[in-house]
């Protein structure tokens, strides 16, 4: 799918933006190198919960590691400070 496109022609989306505000959360929180653990305890969700975000998260950026999330994040300056 090439999201950058989806706005119409010209005007440029970024992959992230087709994330739900919970799924942009964990992607900001992974790429400043948080755990899948430390975040299900700051945000009270369960650890299953949050490995389900990231994966929705890889899917939808079309990666396959946290590494390229982490990647991803820190090249945009999406890091949650």
């Amino acid at each position: 799918m090439d999201l950058s496109a989806a706005a119409g022609p010209g005007d440029r989306v970024a992959a992230h933006e087709v994330l739900s505000d919970r799924e942009y959360q964990v992607l900001r929180m992974l790429g400043s190198g948080r755990t899948v653990s430390e975040i299900a305890a700051e945000l009270g969700l369960s650890v299953k919960t949050v490995s389900t975000y990231r994966v929705r998260v890889l899917e939808k950026l079309g990666m396959r590691t946290t590494a390229e999330l982490m990647r991803y994040a820190i090249e945009r300056r999406l890091l949650d400070s």
